[in-house]
């Protein structure tokens, strides 16, 4: 294991803790037994009336999970020269696509708060030039991943610094 995959390992690891540990929950409504996409709460503070969103979570944790098996793989140490970009660009390449593809299956909000029916929910990830496109995108959830997309991103590049020359790793 090389330094770049330590630093993704280290990444994917908080990322998988942080997940683990403030989980996307659901708010039951009482008497009706309707669902509807609460908020990421501490997984110990427990109340009766949310339940963990498990698909949401699995489907955080397959992301996670993807992109990191992509950029260990990347990462993988080059026998033949020069590799085609440095560490930093490729994690600028990197972010590039996921924020493009954020924006491509963007979370919508359900069609009763498309219609003011009733409040703001999130209903689930469509692609955004499909059938959808008249929804209205669930803005707290999106703007959430571009934030913690460049989170990660930022994170990774300081972490991806080329060391100089002279000096060796301790």
């Amino acid at each position: 294991m090389n330094r770049s995959q330590e630093a993704v390992l280290v990444a994917t690891l908080a990322n998988l803790a942080l997940m683990l540990l403030f989980p996307p929950y659901d708010a039951v409504v009482i008497g009706r037994g309707v669902t509807s996409f609460d908020a990421f709460h501490f997984i110990l503070d427990g109340h009766p009336s949310r339940l963990i969103d498990w698909d949401l979570l699995w489907l955080e944790l397959y992301w996670l999970l993807i992109n990191a098996g992509i950029a260990w793989m990347l990462l993988r140490g080059r026998r033949s020269g020069r590799s085609l970009l440095s560490r930093r660009n490729a994690t600028l390449v990197f972010i590039a696509v996921n924020l493009a593809l954020i924006f491509l299956f963007p979370p919508f909000e359900n069609y009763g708060s498309a219609l003011k029916l009733s409040g703001t929910y999130f209903d689930g990830f469509y692609f955004s030039l499909g059938d959808k496109l008249a929804r209205r995108f669930y803005w707290p959830l999106l703007s959430m991943e571009v934030l913690w997309l460049s989170i990660n991103g930022a994170a990774l590049w300081l972490a991806f610094r080329e060391r100089p020359a002279g000096r060796r790793r301790p």
